[in-house]
């Protein structure tokens, strides 16, 4: 073989492997970019959720109102996902379980004293 097919050849080569390298660095480029939005909205979807939540637990009924509210807020979006539904009607659940212990508190608490 020619000296001149071999260079023509290894440039070739060389060149296929560049392109090669550069579609692999785009592609890893597009999935990290992917990954990061993902751990962005993760983020943010724990904060909105920890606000909502910690005052849909509070004892205090205006506190309770606003994480009414906002949970509402939260799942009429666009980007609402799975995990926001069901974090929301985990919410709605426990806080029907605590109306419904409260109204029996209270019948319990209203019977002894029609008792007395």
């Amino acid at each position: 073989m020619d000296i001149g097919w071999i260079s023509a050849l290894v440039s070739v080569t060389s060149a296929s492997v560049a392109v090669g390298a550069l579609v692999a660095s785009v592609l890893d480029g597009r999935a990290g970019r992917r990954d990061t939005e993902f751990l962005g909205h993760r983020d943010l979807w724990w904060q909105r959720w920890s606000w909502v939540a910690d005052r849909a637990t509070s004892d205090d009924e205006d506190r309770r109102a606003a994480a009414a509210v906002m949970s509402a807020a939260l799942v009429t979006r666009s980007w609402t996902t799975d995990d926001d539904t069901w974090t929301s009607t985990a919410l709605a659940d426990f806080e029907a379980a605590r109306a419904e212990a409260r109204r029996q508190q209270e019948g319990v608490l209203a019977d002894d004293l029609d008792a007395d």
